[in-house]
């Protein structure tokens, strides 16, 4: 009895341990069930995932959502879909499901050697089943999604740090969070210049920032664009020292351009590919009594013309058809750089118009006052006409040589005696008058003299039969190396009977 005493604690001890261990074993039993079936009884669906497609079409699938708005899965409705979604980690995926035969398997492992997932495509009654794959996850469509994400934020960083301008991003208190390898080069002196300028645009105002280089004198321009991207902000700072210095090359040249035009007598208006003025300068105000203020005012192509017209700067047309014909036949020729005509006014000016154009569409008209050039003109053809007025009156034959021997000049005897045309006068040479002289004039000494001298050597003589006539033959140099030949009729003295 003392003994079944002395074991009863010892009983009531093992009783409730074994009554402790089964509660600890039915409260862990559900996470052994858990754990145990992912490597065991989820082998055919744990570690893959299927897409059933049918003409391209996909029609089922076992992967789970994954929840929240990017979730990859929602978008899937065809077989590109989901080659997209998979194409980053398998690069050798088809772009369309190929013709299979019956237990036909198709594999596609992915890109890193290192990764054992592999995707395979297999033929279905009516279509393809295609495979994930991935032997050491339990959610291979999930931990593919995490994969292309990453990959996709590396990418970005990767982006992000090799950008050839510089960007940082600032947290809330505007202190720089991360700042890329161009960033990197500022010193801290310009990362505390361009940090308040961002900051305070009202204050430095939206036009680059120049750094100076204290060491070299070395400028640098740099514009700066800030972002919100939730409470943090992306800077974006880039180098615009080549736009500035050619824009600042630019208004220097248009600047010398501007000074060039306002010194020319040549009234210079350019149209842009709009055909609207953009320039002028002050010759063209003289020349056309056009206002600044109109001109000033960019008017058309058309409007501008119509002006010239009503201020009576242009040739009177008989009728405004015609002259709106005439306005835009002029123009399309300007455009094909072929205008260039004399308009003579009403008030006796004469303006000399050329149109040019420029590659980009536009068109320039240069106006020129050619009046005193007009004037000299008909007056030096005027005095030339009654020239060779008073030397066709003359009996003797005249005829002026150029330097090379050609005939340039000759009265009305002379075409007479040697039948020349007008229009053939450089196709005459002092040979030929030499070998038509021999004829009309026998002399062969006197003509051979003449051709010796080539015409440069004083020479006269007579010439001529009692058939022909006889003529006195006079060969006189001119200045400037021109010949002047001249042949007198002669009456020769009858001698007395006896």
């Amino acid at each position: 009895m003392q003994g079944i005493l002395l074991g009863m604690p010892v009983a009531v001890v093992l009783s409730g341990l074994m009554a402790g261990l089964v509660i600890w074993a039915l409260a862990r039993w559900p996470l052994w069930s858990r754990r145990g079936a992912g490597p065991w009884s989820r082998a055919g669906s744990g570690t893959t995932n299927f897409f059933l497609f049918r003409d391209g079409i996909l029609i089922d699938h076992d992967a789970a959502p994954f929840g929240g708005p990017d979730d990859a899965l929602t978008g899937l409705t065809e077989w590109p879909d989901l080659r997209a979604w998979l194409a980053p980690r398998f690069p050798g995926l088809p772009a369309d499901l190929p013709p299979m035969s019956p237990g036909q398997l198709n594999t596609h492992p992915a890109r890193d050697p290192a990764d054992p997932a592999v995707i395979t495509i297999a033929a279905i009654r009516q279509g393809h089943r295609v495979t994930l794959v991935d032997p050491a996850l339990p959610s291979p469509a999930e931990w593919h999604d995490v994969l292309t994400c990453l990959a996709t934020r590396r990418l970005l960083r990767k982006a992000a740090e090799t950008a050839p301008i510089a960007i940082c991003t600032l947290d809330h208190d505007g202190r720089i969070a991360w700042r890329n390898a161009v960033f990197q080069e500022f010193s801290d002196a310009e990362e505390t210049r361009l940090l308040h300028a961002a900051g305070h645009p009202a204050e430095t105002g939206t036009e680059p920032v120049t750094l100076t280089d204290p060491d070299t004198g070395r400028s640098r321009h740099i514009a700066l664009t800030l972002t919100g991207a939730g409470d943090q902000r992306i800077l974006y700072a880039t180098d615009v020292t080549d736009l500035v210095n050619t824009d600042a090359m630019r208004s220097s040249f248009i600047q010398t351009l501007t000074k060039t035009f306002a010194d020319l007598a040549t009234g210079l208006a350019v149209f842009d590919r709009g055909q609207r003025l953009a320039l002028f300068n002050p010759a063209l105000v003289d020349l056309t009594d056009l206002p600044v203020e109109f001109l000033s005012a960019r008017p058309g192509l058309l409007d501008f013309f119509d002006r010239l017209r009503d201020r009576q700067v242009l040739p009177e047309p008989k009728n405004y058809a015609s002259w709106r014909a005439q306005i835009n036949e002029m123009i399309e020729t300007a455009s094909d750089g072929l205008y260039s005509e004399a308009w003579s006014l009403t008030c006796g000016l004469t303006y000399r118009v050329t149109g040019r154009p420029h590659p980009d569409g536009a068109i320039a008209f240069l106006f020129e006052d050619i009046t005193d050039e007009i004037s000299l003109t008909r007056r030096t053809r005027s005095q030339l006409e009654i020239r060779q007025a008073v030397l066709d009156r003359l009996d003797d034959a005249i005829a002026v040589l150029g330097p090379d021997g050609a005939l340039i000049l000759c009265n009305q005897p002379f075409r007479d005696r040697f039948t020349v045309a007008d229009d053939t006068f450089t196709e005459i040479t002092l040979q030929d008058l030499v070998q038509k002289g021999r004829t009309l004039y026998p002399n062969d000494t006197l003509w051979s003299d003449l051709l010796a001298g080539a015409g440069q050597a004083p020479l006269t003589g007579r010439a001529g039969d009692a058939a022909t006539g006889h003529v006195a033959l006079e060969l006189a140099p001119l200045t400037g190396g021109f010949t002047m030949l001249s042949l007198s009729p002669r009456q020769e003295a009858r001698q007395p009977a006896l």
